[in-house]
């Protein structure tokens, strides 16, 4: 038998701030890593002396290269997600399939976002705000040539990226896209200071350092711990990529919200700051150094995540608490220190980057202080915002995750950057600030409210007695059922008829044991109804449920002959044989079944069958991919409305009758 693969319980009981330490270190070195590749090129593009509109060019290009960002990320974070989930649950014959499929249609996602870029650089360039009363088209579209070139390397390594990191090797991923960085800070300054090549010089070395790094992703695939690439994976599997986008959509619409951003604010930088010819270009260098503070605290915060989804499944609401207090505290001090030296020393960073009296005239140096002092002065509140929307993320609530990421980044950001400059342009750098404001009052009403919650719902003590029954030898019956064709009764008086020990909610307590869950945790998983139920699934403390239940069920399995109702049993004990029952009847007959044993009116009962069927469907597919109900994936469909004693009966017979078949084989 099987050794669990819930090992998870530690979560519960290592002190949290030691937990937090051990998973945040790494995360925030990956994000840092991935944020200084996007300024490499800024730094000596500054101080190049001869690029008085470099800045300026990276700042247009920077949306395409965020996009091609958001498109890699968009199929690997979905894949690697795809993968962990499948891991979890031993179903792991696909996984080739889903990571060759990713790199399939990632290449020819990059190929053709490339021919777009080429095909329409200068108006796409213009549009981005390369053309102002001072144009850097032509520093943008010297440039973009060899950033567009590179999209093929660079968006393949970032579905790679996640990809290692769900196969168990974060270090190597981490190293792998250090390297490029490496190569890219060694080259620059050759390419720049030495050869002379201007914009194309950082680009080149831009592009090889993505080759390179490439190159070192490719390598794992060919060492990977958990899976082997054929030819065959390579061909697309277009169900397996829609299961990933649906994961991955997340991470898409988080870089999607940047590229919305910077664009808008370059169009109206050119617009309003006619003056500060060399604003675009100021304000990327600061948005990307406010990129490397947010994506400290990202880190924090998902490093956070696991030790929180699996307290939050435990019902341990005081761990929950304590590990979001550690994340709140650190994210503090990140935010705090990023606010005074954006509020005492912008000139450190402007000088950085080559901003000086010297190089810049004052309407683009009050720009530059004014976008760290003002635009950049709530950064604690916007890192304060990124935690909780991960924190939502962890608990199993994604579309609140999700509300308060693109309330600050679009909903508010987007129509005041807009308005507030009519009533004056410098109003415009409010435009995040207010928006800070708005996102985090929402937020923090929000999260008061799980809070309260959390002191209302109390772990119940179990009811039923977590113990696996010895059984006879033969057949295991599992059992699916719409809701209120009465498959928890039938299969109780089926399990009486044969002598063998019945598990329904049982398998709830054992599985709680098992995981160190809350029961109610783990039966909520089955009926739970959310927009994003693919995101809800993925969450760490659901998918140690998973776990748990299936080892359960195996290990009841082990024990000899059983009735088992839901939990898609039938799949997880496909190497036992099992007799698979499909229980549906008439709307009406349940209907009235739902009313006489729930006590719903006519109305709410509809309701409750219907949405029941809908969640249970759902569930089934995600575990097994198959379609719930469908006739082929059971042995015997039937009809309970001819009575519950007749069902018990047909199906007694149907499983005899299968018994004496599998006997007499040869």
């Amino acid at each position: 038998m099987e050794k669990s693969s819930t090992d998870n319980k530690f979560l519960g009981t290592e002190k949290v701030g030691k937990l937090l330490r051990m998973f945040a270190i790494p995360c925030v070195l990956s994000l840092i890593i991935q944020a200084l590749y996007n300024i490499v090129d800024q730094v000596f593009i500054s101080h190049s002396g001869y690029l008085p509109l470099g800045n300026n060019a990276t700042g247009v290009v920077y949306p395409l290269t965020v996009i091609a960002l958001a498109l890699g990320l968009f199929i690997g974070d979905g894949a690697a997600a795809m993968i962990s989930i499948n891991q979890g649950k031993n179903k792991t014959q696909n996984t080739h399939k889903t990571i060759g499929t990713g790199i399939t249609i990632g290449f020819i996602v990059s190929l053709v976002l490339m021919a777009i870029c080429f095909g329409f650089a200068t108006p796409i360039l213009k549009y981005f705000g390369a053309e102002g009363k001072v144009s850097c088209l032509k520093e943008a579209l010297e440039y973009s040539t060899f950033i567009f070139i590179g999209f093929p390397a660079f968006i393949l390594a970032c579905i790679i990226n996640p990809v290692i990191r769900a196969d168990g090797s974060p270090k190597y991923a981490m190293f792998a896209m250090a390297i490029g960085a490496i190569v890219n800070i060694i080259l620059d300054p050759i390419f720049i200071f030495v050869a002379k090549m201007g914009m194309n010089g950082a680009a080149i070395a831009t592009f090889i350092g993505q080759v390179v790094s490439l190159i070192f992703h490719l390598i794992y695939l060919f060492k990977a711990k958990n899976f082997k690439l054929k030819l065959k994976s390579f061909i697309p599997n277009f169900k397996l990529l829609f299961e990933s986008l649906k994961l991955g959509i997340s991470s898409f619409l988080t870089q999607i919200s940047i590229v919305i951003i910077t664009i808008v604010n370059n169009r109206l930088l050119v617009k309003y700051f006619l003056e500060a010819e060399k604003a675009i270009g100021i304000f990327t260098v600061a948005f990307k150094i406010f990129g490397i503070v947010i994506s400290i605290v990202i880190g924090i915060a998902c490093g956070g995540q696991p030790i929180i989804g699996y307290n939050y499944g435990a019902k341990k609401y005081d761990r929950v608490k304590t590990t979001f207090k550690w994340i709140l505290l650190y994210t503090a001090i990140v935010g705090i220190v990023a606010t005074i030296l954006f509020e005492a020393f912008p000139q450190l960073f402007l000088k950085a980057f080559d901003f000086t009296q010297a190089t810049c005239n004052p309407a683009e140096l009050t720009l530059g202080l004014n976008v760290f002092r003002i635009y950049m002065g709530f950064i604690l509140l916007t890192c304060f915002i990124k935690v909780i929307s991960i924190f939502f993320q962890a608990i199993g609530m994604p579309v609140r995750a999700m509300l308060i990421a693109l309330l600050r980044d679009v909903v508010f950001v987007v129509p005041l950057a807009y308005l507030l400059p009519l009533a004056g342009a410098d109003l415009f750098y409010w435009s995040a600030p207010i928006s800070d404001i708005l996102t985090f009052a929402i937020a923090v009403v929000l999260t008061i409210l799980v809070f309260k919650k959390f002191a209302k719902d109390v772990p119940l003590k179990s009811a039923n007695i977590a113990k696996i029954l010895q059984s006879k030898k033969g057949v295991i019956i599992t059992i699916s059922r719409q809701h209120g064709a009465g498959g928890r009764e039938i299969g109780q008086k089926l399990a009486k008829k044969l002598d063998v020990p019945f598990y329904d909610k049982e398998l709830t307590a054992l599985a709680a044991q098992e995981s160190g869950l809350a029961e109610e945790y783990i039966e909520k998983i089955e009926e739970k109804s959310s927009i994003l139920y693919d995101l809800y699934l993925s969450t760490e403390a659901n998918q140690t449920a998973i776990k748990a239940q299936e080892h359960v069920l195996k290990e009841i399995a082990e024990k000899g002959s059983c009735v088992i109702v839901g939990r898609a049993a039938d799949y997880v004990l496909k190497d036992y044989n099992p007799f698979k029952v499909f229980i549906y009847a008439p709307n009406e007959f349940k209907q009235k079944r739902i009313m006489t044993n729930y006590g719903d009116s006519e109305n709410l009962a509809k309701l409750n069958m219907e949405n029941a069927d809908k969640r249970r469907a759902k569930f089934y597919e995600n575990i097994t991919g198959q379609t719930w109900g469908d006739a082929k994936n059971y042995n015997l469909s039937i009809d309970s409305s001819v009575g519950i004693e007749k069902t018990v009966q047909q199906i007694y017979l149907a499983v005899q009758k299968d018994n004496k078949k599998t006997k007499n084989q040869p």
